[in-house]
């Protein structure tokens, strides 16, 4: 884009500046802010001039985006500047914008699923491993290695992991194993679902945006992984081993977040406080962390977007599954 701006329109901005540092200014011979302005321009002359310039520069790549309809999602990148305040500012700059597709038929996605249960043996084998968690270490003999005691599959284990009875904890373990296979199902069902989404929309994303997905993929699993206790150096020395897997990720995600979040608006879907407040309490419950330290954390490295958009992205992937059409197979 080329962008100028008149002299006039840069005369008010500049008052606001002046106004500002002569506010602040602290001059000998004056108490704050009561110094003549034009010993305040004397003596700021740098710093006002490149304030006004930061400002002009925002105020007009925001409007050269509102004039243009644009949806800028990284900075302007000026190639060319020229700026004098009796001339006006001219500039050339770039800017990365949300590629233009046009949003495809998202309703009623047809999905399928197998019907999910419990079997005898999955049953048993879960039972066994609960055996062994609760084996004991006894002396055979005395001069003897102490041996393993595994505890016999009864009452007796049951009443000893909490439950009633053998049947109790037995109707526990299909509970937990059926919660399982569910969540997995309802995993794999987003996951076709997504796959579906991407087949009906061509998107071609340019290479800076996937750059910038992998960079926050990237901070993201960086800051779980120091959530998780691992010290700076071991959290780089681990992120290195992800490195790749994480940019081959990185396109399908940006290309289903443009689509989400285009799905997320057409629907008139919102986010709450509440909402995000309660994302805080799982973060923290799932790093073992207070809610407190988590929030610096976000706030430190700049996070608070990312958790937003991931919120708006799972709102609008309920939706979906909500009006698909979910066939039971076989």
């Amino acid at each position: 884009m080329h962008i100028q701006v008149e002299p006039d329109a840069i005369r008010p901005v500049r008052e606001t500046v002046v106004r500002e540092f002569q506010r602040e200014a602290t001059i000998a011979g004056f108490r704050k802010g009561k110094a003549p302005r034009d010993l305040v321009e004397r003596k700021y002359p740098e710093e006002i001039r490149e304030e006004l310039l930061r400002r002009l520069t925002r105020q007009a790549f925001e409007q050269a985006a509102e004039e243009h309809k644009l949806r800028p999602v990284g900075p302007f990148e000026v190639s060319k500047l020229d700026f004098d305040e009796a001339r006006g500012l001219s500039m050339d700059a770039q800017v990365e914008v949300e590629p233009d597709f046009k949003l495809g038929d998202y309703h009623g996605i047809t999905l399928k699923k197998a019907a999910v249960g419990v079997n005898a043996e999955e049953r048993q084998q879960a039972l066994q491993r609960i055996q062994e968690s609760m084996a004991e270490l006894v002396a055979a003999g005395e001069g003897e290695a102490k041996q393993k005691r595994v505890p016999a599959l009864d009452d007796e284990l049951a009443k000893d992991a909490g439950f009633e009875n053998l049947q109790t904890l037995s109707d526990h373990v299909d509970a937990k194993l059926l919660e399982q296979k569910q969540a997995q199902q309802t995993q794999d069902l987003e996951q076709a679902l997504c796959d579906e989404l991407l087949k009906r929309h061509k998107i071609d994303v340019p290479p800076r945006l996937v750059a910038n997905q992998v960079e926050r993929l990237t901070r993201d699993f960086q800051v779980r992984l120091l959530m998780g206790g691992m010290s700076e150096e071991q959290a780089k020395e681990e992120l290195t081993k992800y490195t790749e897997q994480l940019a081959t990720n990185a396109e399908r995600h940006v290309k289903l977040a443009f689509i989400l979040e285009r799905i997320f608006e057409q629907e008139q879907l919102s986010v709450t406080q509440d909402e995000m407040v309660e994302r805080l309490w799982k973060l923290s419950k799932r790093w073992g962390k207070d809610p407190a330290e988590v929030r610096r954390l976000l706030d430190a490295q700049g996070m608070w977007p990312s958790v937003l958009s991931s919120i708006r992205q799972e709102k609008s992937l309920n939706f979906l599954m909500s009006v698909a059409q979910v066939e039971e197979t076989a």
